[in-house]
């Protein structure tokens, strides 16, 4: 039982919990208590039970790639090519914004501040401001703005009124109070400003569901309430421009509070694929364990060093017959995924016999496909 941060309401009975008392984080590091996650109904929202002390988890221990200022996640590539996931969010940004010369933005929930770095690239005539409840990124935020461009913790009260554009890239997933902090936001912006979310899609993308430091799980239907509640107009909320997230765009109205009338059609429709998505994952475990079964002693590998693939690791009975990850971010070449070195698709070890596949189902079949080098080999694959 849980009291839900957006409506004050109680929600007593969750319609999921780890079958096996783990979870993964956003970070795609296993964590030794479940999962737990609610519906709301009257908003159509998802609501995980929120890690124990969650500001220093956040302030400490949340250190996002923090071993290279470069690293990213990659979104999509297109042959040859590799697109991370930040290029595509200031490519989205600047076709969805109006950024004149002079325009002030502050990324709300910056972590290490490569978003506007990468931004401040492409547009040096902006001013970029940066802005996290931590300071274990004040060391890159120096080379990227001005002291007085960055603050930790609370934002600069010579910040309010004066921003033109306030985003926040996957981070509103992770805040306690949402409506909380978008409050906080209005008060920044000047009175034509906008806010501009990227938060992940469960619908698109259902490994946000069973992510344990995600406490948030938004359909359009929330992300209308939480913007409305905040005191801003919805421009737009868009499920498509960005892969497995939703960008919602928000207007400072002149009114602190508006009202939003749902659909109730709409309401149980997304309440039904919320329970599809639950029934999911708690059917999982035992496909993964049919299979690592039929493997018996051949020697395996894990296709995808995220949330999918961690997921499948930490359910197996023998993980020690796993030799490897298999992933095409090259950013990870130096890194182990518990304790098991990751290699790209080309370097897979020749006496690999079964691949489990760690990846979005929705686009997993086509990605494997894909791989010339595992053409003429004769794998078994597990796909989720």
């Amino acid at each position: 039982m849980i009291k839900s941060t957006l409506t004050g309401k109680t929600l007593s009975t969750p319609i999921y919990k780890s079958v096996n008392d783990k979870s993964i984080t956003s970070l795609s590091r296993v964590n030794n208590t479940p999962a737990i996650v609610y519906f709301e109904d009257e908003i159509a929202h998802l609501q995980t039970q929120e890690p124990e002390s969650v500001e220093q988890y956040y302030d400490e221990q949340y250190d996002l790639y923090n071993q290279s200022e470069e690293e990213d996640i990659l979104y999509k590539t297109e042959g040859d090519k590799k697109i991370y996931r930040q290029q595509h969010q200031i490519e989205t940004l600047l076709g969805k914004t109006d950024m004149k010369p002079g325009t002030k933005i502050l990324d709300y929930g910056c972590a290490k501040g490569t978003v506007m770095k990468r931004l401040l690239e492409r547009r040096s005539d902006i001013t970029a401001h940066l802005f996290d409840v931590s300071k274990m990124y004040e060391h890159l935020w120096q080379r990227i703005v001005g002291t007085e461009q960055y603050a930790s913790y609370q934002t600069r009260k010579e910040w309010e009124g004066q921003m033109d554009i306030v985003t926040s890239f996957f981070a509103f997933e992770h805040m306690t109070d949402p409506v909380k902090e978008l409050r906080a936001i209005r008060k920044l912006l000047n009175d034509n400003g906008l806010v501009y979310l990227i938060v992940p899609n469960v619908f698109d993308n259902i490994a946000d569901f069973i992510v344990s430091d995600h406490t948030h799980h938004y359909s359009q239907v929330s992300l209308r309430y939480i913007l409305l509640k905040a005191g801003f107009e919805v421009k737009e909320i868009d499920p498509s421009s960005h892969f497995g997230a939703y960008i919602a765009i928000g207007k400072k109205s002149g009114s602190e509070t508006l009202e939003m009338k749902a659909d109730p059609k709409e309401l149980s429709a997304i309440k039904e694929d919320c329970l599809q998505i639950a029934a999911y994952w708690n059917g999982l475990q035992d496909r993964i364990t049919a299979f690592e079964s039929a493997a018996g002693n051949g020697r395996a590998a894990i296709y995808g060093a995220g949330v999918y693939g961690n997921f499948i690791a930490t359910s197996l009975k023998n993980l020690p017959q796993v030799d490897c990850f298999i992933d095409q971010n090259d950013l990870l070449r130096n890194e182990k995924i518990l304790g098991k070195p990751v290699y790209a698709p080309k370097d897979l070890p020749a006496d690999i016999t079964h691949v489990y596949i760690g990846l979005n189902p929705k686009i997993a079949k086509k990605v494997i496909g894909e791989i010339d080098a595992w053409k003429d080999k004769n794998l078994k694959f597990l796909f989720l």
